[in-house]
């Protein structure tokens, strides 16, 4: 570890509140993408993602933001963490926001606050703990929020981007700007620039640092979180959270804060294999594929068929003739679209919302 962090000084808070829609029909509401396996050792994403920044804190200085219906799968599968519930859910900004105060009074200081989403899947953990290291030691001098900013491998739209500005130090800069999901062709071009970079999501900073901006940027969820703040531990704790939740905006700390926020840097460094497996198409990076490109998980066959993502839980499923497909099929639920909109995937679980259809979400 890098001999100028102050490991005592650092807490982790995991972001586990989400629903994974990209993943339906086998992501749902009670068994979530964050819950699921995409190795061999049956090792959940939510696992993996607290096993590899142990080694960077206390045993004792880790979260989980959830809700109350993910608690038992909390539970079971990282039994030994700190969970902060939320009542309901409010995005990135209430969720941070929350981990930043309960951080501040279980710590009895002010740490530094490293917050990653619970889904992400990393190549190189080696590699990832430098990164971070980097981001830490950064986030102890300066009054900064940082974010991780990973090099793009090729013109993706599905990821938000960030201009880097000056640089002040080894693989830290500035942030010129932050860019929403590009077109294609606006996409190309910030590949070839070389100056801009993939939003990962994982964000680290002093946790007054950003309870301060969100002070500036988002006063009603500060004045919140200060009433919340107030409260923990005591027995009108979970009642005043509810009611705080129940009134807040629901806002990324994309575009709550950091858009809008003076004092961004962005931390690159070295390759260290993220995948935000964000979609149907992401997750089949993990798996080795046949000599027609096509990923097959179950019991399936596809004859003459390329570059096809085919999953079967529990029924056997055939494809013939296809290209560029996702087939998943969960037992309760078919999926199939093309490769060019599983971005779109969450769309199927907003109309079943609209429809009522609770036995599928």
């Amino acid at each position: 570890m890098n001999s100028k962090i102050n490991r005592s000084d650092i807490h982790v808070a995991i972001l586990a509140g989400g629903q994974g829609t990209r993943f339906w029909p086998i992501s749902r509401k009670d068994q979530p993408k964050q819950f699921l396996s995409i190795s061999k050792s049956g090792e959940s994403l939510i696992q993996a993602t607290v096993r590899r920044v142990r080694p960077l804190i206390e045993p004792d200085a880790l979260s989980v933001v959830t809700n109350v219906a993910h608690i038992p799968l909390i539970k079971e599968h990282i039994p030994d963490s700190n969970i902060i519930i939320e009542p309901v859910g409010r995005n990135t900004a209430a969720a941070i926001g929350l981990a930043a105060i309960y951080s501040q009074v279980n710590s009895g200081s002010d740490p530094v606050l490293i917050c990653l989403p619970a889904d992400h899947a990393v190549g190189n953990e080696d590699k990832l703990r430098l990164v971070l290291e980097t981001a830490v030691e950064t986030a102890q001098r300066l009054d900064c929020l940082i974010t991780i900013g990973i090099k793009p491998s090729a013109p993706n739209t599905a990821y938000g981007y960030i201009k880097r500005g000056a640089s002040l130090a080894q693989d830290v800069y500035k942030v010129s700007r932050f860019y929403e999901k590009p077109n294609t062709e606006r996409a190309q071009k910030y590949f070839e620039s070389g100056d801009y970079f993939w939003n990962s999501g994982m964000f680290v900073w002093r946790a007054s640092v950003i309870l301060n901006a969100i002070k500036t940027y988002m006063p009603e969820l500060y004045e919140g979180l200060e009433k919340i703040k107030a409260e923990i531990g005591k027995e009108n704790e979970s009642r005043l959270v509810a009611e705080v939740f129940d009134s807040i905006e629901s806002i990324s700390i994309d575009f709550g804060v950091l858009e809008h926020a003076t004092n961004c840097l962005v931390v690159t460094g070295v390759d260290f294999g993220w995948n935000d497996v964000g979609s149907w198409d992401a997750w089949a990076e993990h798996f080795q594929k046949d000599q027609q490109g096509n990923l097959i998980r179950g019991d399936a066959l596809l004859i003459d068929s390329q570059e096809c993502v085919v999953y079967s839980k529990k029924r056997f499923t055939a494809v013939l003739g296809a290209s560029d497909l996702v087939v998943i099929d969960s037992g309760d639920a078919l999926l199939v679209c093309p490769r060019s909109r599983v971005q779109d995937v969450k769309k199927i679980v907003v109309e079943l919302e609209a429809k009522a259809r609770e036995d599928l979400i």
